[in-house]
């Protein structure tokens, strides 16, 4: 007799439970690891179905008042699909400036020419960047970095009601995201920046020996120089290192997602997680 209360309350609210998938599913789209395409999409269909229905019976969700027809139901499902969307694609915008770093370091050791196929994602990525990218989504699993992006994904429906993310005309989301642009590449720069340093300095000996011998076929010898001291560097200085870039690139997610939930909360007295 208890279950009865409880399938009335499920079967009175399904339309809260499906605007919860939305969001959920949405969020899943862009959340790394967790959106690789090696992941079957019945599996992922099925998390999706399995998070919303335990934020469903959290208790924590709230529904904003809409137009109760057709349209405004299908208007409140493209502002959660919206809202789920923004806040997944801040960590994926984010997680992925390590196979833009990896960019910057295979075409400083002459490995540009060389991608290999991420499992993850199916696509072609520079071959330092998949290294350090598939290492860092190992790190973001084992260090539990997943339950913590979660949980702030958790909180987002006590902060953000149904239907209630202010996003349309908003502004400030808008320059905030080219901020976040313009550290993406200062920090993928930071993360090559040993290596790419590097490099420019073998060049420019390279330069000068040339002009003082003219007859060395600089192309012959640079490039195995290069391609030596790039491995060198990346087994020496990049992968000892791997923790701190993990920590880094982690926290910059993590604050970005909470600057973004705060951005689209409709009342100005949150306080992000």
């Amino acid at each position: 007799m208890e279950l009865l209360p409880l399938l009335i309350n499920f079967f009175n609210n399904i339309d809260v439970l499906m605007l919860i998938l939305v969001r959920v599913s949405a969020f899943l789209i862009f959340m790394p690891v967790l959106s690789g395409m090696a992941i079957p999409m019945q599996f992922r269909l099925f998390f999706a179905f399995v998070i919303s229905v335990a934020i469903f019976t959290s208790g924590n969700v709230t529904a904003a008042v809409f137009n109760d027809t057709v349209s405004g139901f299908v208007m409140l499902i493209v502002m959660e699909f919206i809202t789920g969307a923004v806040m997944g694609y801040i960590l994926f915008f984010v997680f992925n400036l390590i196979i833009f770093a990896g960019h910057y370091m295979d075409f400083a050791t002459g490995f540009a020419m060389v991608n290999v196929m991420d499992p993850l994602q199916q696509i072609q990525v520079p071959l330092f960047g998949n290294l350090l990218f598939m290492t860092i989504s190992a790190l973001l699993v084992v260090m539990g970095g997943l339950h913590i992006l979660m949980s702030v994904f958790f909180d987002s429906f006590r902060l953000i009601p149904m239907g209630a993310a202010f996003i349309i005309g908003n502004a400030p989301l808008v320059e905030f995201m080219v901020w976040t642009f313009v550290g993406f590449v200062i920090l993928a720069l930071q993360i090559a920046l040993p290596l790419m340093g590097t490099v420019l300095l073998i060049d420019v000996c390279l330069g000068i020996m040339v002009k003082s011998v003219p007859q060395m076929n600089v192309f012959v010898i640079g490039m195995p120089i290069k391609v030596m001291i790039g491995l060198f560097l990346v087994y020496s200085v990049i992968i000892p290192n791997t923790g701190t870039i993990y920590d880094t690139v982690f926290n910059v997610a993590l604050e970005g997602m909470a600057s973004v939930i705060e951005g689209i909360a409709p009342y100005e007295d949150i306080v992000a997680p």
